[in-house]
């Protein structure tokens, strides 16, 4: 089975150290960036499952890196980091689609349990998707046997 993919996006050296540190050692595969721009670049070219964001960065912010993600990828979870945090920017993040909200200096543990709680929605939805698919390939298929439409057929022995 392959490792869940995560993108660590934040301008601190340290928080990116840390995180890549403590995911990797969890047997996460991480992926880092040091600002919006490159973790919207990396996204296209290898999907995550989860994306960490820090919410004051310098170039695009955490919120704008959290809604070009969403464009790459709108099942992609987000979850918005923050030394700063304000109600204002909080209702934003949850606003503009991130799953959650968390504030540093955070507990590890907190940070996994959400980490956890955000990959097991995202296997959910992409299931639920798959699903879909499987059900419209099934009525396609079905519709090859049923009979045209305004058309019936009748049976006589």
């Amino acid at each position: 089975m392959s490792q869940e993919k995560i993108l660590v996006v934040d301008d601190e050296l340290f928080i990116r150290e840390l995180l890549f540190e403590f995911l990797t050692r969890e047997d996460y595969e991480v992926v880092l960036a040091d600002c919006g721009e490159k973790a919207v670049e990396l996204i296209k070219s290898q999907p995550v499952e989860v994306a960490l964001i820090d919410l004051k960065m310098p170039g695009i912010n955490g919120i704008e890196t959290l809604k070009k993600i969403k464009e790459v990828d709108p099942n992609t979870p987000s979850i918005i980091m923050t030394g700063y945090p304000t109600l204002e920017s909080s209702i934003e993040a949850l606003r503009c689609g991130a799953y959650d909200y968390v504030m540093k200096p955070f507990k590890l543990n907190e940070l996994k349990s959400s980490l956890e709680k955000a990959l097991h929605e995202y296997k959910l939805k992409k299931e639920i998707g798959e699903l879909k698919n499987r059900v419209k390939t099934l009525e396609e298929e079905l519709k090859k046997y049923l009979p045209p439409e305004g058309k019936s057929e009748i049976l006589s022995n």
